[in-house]
């Protein structure tokens, strides 16, 4: 599943280009104004039985959050949204094919970020071949989620509501760290610590929270693997982005410089799929554009776990690390310090 910033990115795309603002802000405000109340839509009798799981358990997430996590909440999550067939969010990225380096775009308030959504796939297609006429790697996903960082009261969206129930409080914790913190021009660490808050914030929710429901342990068991397997292709594509690193970095000739990079690649899908993560069709052909944005979500997943020993503990490691990002210059360092703290006891 794909989340981005992309509705906070678009409102705020900037005046040289009035045409995209104007587009992209229709596009959001046509989601917004379908927000209906969730206690609303649980009154009705003939809601499907389906959705009225989800929005039952995201009412009961938005509450973990707020009481055990110390996450910002107010409005948001609580209410839901239709999205139109046409409202799917595309997300262009793209990166240098010669170095690690992805291209990003500067937004007011927010910083520079490695992605720049748009509604109509059309749209996206034309950006990513402009970009991909400049020698770029480049790519074009969607996204199921975002967050405005707090300024509207996000919905849970029915892309969002179709997903098992995991993934479902995954999505919802991931987008309320955002509303909590934002660390301008960080999109990594932004992003990277969302993925630790959804997914071992949904292993608490499950395991020990409200949601350890006896009569489904196996959503307790569901969180813990998937974290386990986020964790994991983490691990995988931070040594291949290790092993590009070190090859661009003797600057080959560009055909040994491909044929390289292409076999690292297919070596770390080999690894993927004996773990069950994935495959070489994920990283083959290579494209840094790809790997860029998956490292996004999954960087240092390991010194973010290490902040939690116990269920218990993740509320105030998460109340830790926040205010350790907001005064660290380097949010990176001041998570590394703070997994080696909690390693020392």
């Amino acid at each position: 599943m794909t989340r981005a910033l992309v509705a906070l990115c678009l409102v705020l795309a900037g005046c040289a280009e009035p045409g995209y603002l104007l587009r992209a802000g229709w596009a959001e405000a046509r989601l917004l104004l379908r927000r209906q109340p969730i206690p609303a839509l649980l009154d009705r009798p003939d809601l499907d039985p389906g959705l009225r799981e989800r929005l039952e358990l995201t009412l009961a997430v938005r509450r973990f959050a707020a009481t055990d996590l110390g996450l910002r909440v107010g409005d948001a999550y609580s209410t839901f949204a239709e999205v139109p067939h046409d409202a799917t969010v595309w997300v262009v990225s793209a990166a240098c094919r010669d170095r690690l380096e992805a291209y990003s775009w500067r937004y007011p308030l927010v910083g520079r970020l490695p992605y720049r959504g748009f509604f109509a796939r059309g749209a996206a297609d034309a950006a990513a071949a402009r970009l991909a006429a400049q020698d770029l790697d480049v790519e074009v996903r969607s996204a199921v989620a975002f967050s405005t960082l707090g300024w509207f009261a996000d919905p849970l969206l029915s892309t969002a509501a179709s997903e098992p129930p995991v993934a479902v409080a995954e999505t919802v914790l991931h987008e309320l760290w955002h509303a909590t913190l934002f660390v301008p021009g960080e999109a990594t660490f932004n992003e990277s610590a969302a993925t630790f808050v959804g997914n071992r914030g949904a292993v608490a929710f499950f395991c020990s929270g409200a949601g350890a429901d006896p009569a489904h342990p196996e959503r307790c068991d569901e969180a813990r693997r998937r974290w386990d397997a986020t964790r994991a292709r983490g691990r995988v594509l931070g040594r291949l982005a290790a092993r590009l690193r070190a090859l661009y970095a003797a600057s080959p000739a560009v055909p040994a410089r491909e044929r390289v990079r292409a076999a690292l690649a297919r070596a770390a899908g080999t690894a993927l799929a004996r773990r069950g993560l994935g495959g070489t069709a994920d990283l083959v052909p290579p494209n840094n554009a790809r790997l860029l944005g998956e490292l996004v979500y999954l960087t240092d997943l390991d010194a973010f776990d290490a902040l939690v020993a116990d269920d218990r503990d993740l509320g105030s490691a998460i109340h830790a690390l926040a205010a350790s990002a907001r005064s660290a210059s380097d949010p990176f360092a001041a998570l590394l310090a703070l997994a080696g703290r909690s390693a020392r006891g």
